[in-house]
């Protein structure tokens, strides 16, 4: 069965981009504390990017 979602790197684009949307809303909106789920958004789009690199078995 085919997989009809977005390729993993633009997904992992997507989720890096959130996550510094995130980061800078966060700060912009004077609660730097927040800035942690963007980070951590930042670091699951590495993940997802770094996953899609593999070979699949």
């Amino acid at each position: 069965m085919d997989s009809k979602g977005l390729p993993p790197r633009v997904t992992a684009g997507l989720y890096a981009a959130a996550g510094v949307l995130f980061v800078v809303g966060a700060f912009a909106g004077g609660r730097p504390a927040f800035s942690g789920v963007g980070v951590a958004f930042i670091v699951l789009g590495a993940l997802v990017y770094w996953r899609s690199g593999r070979r699949q078995d």
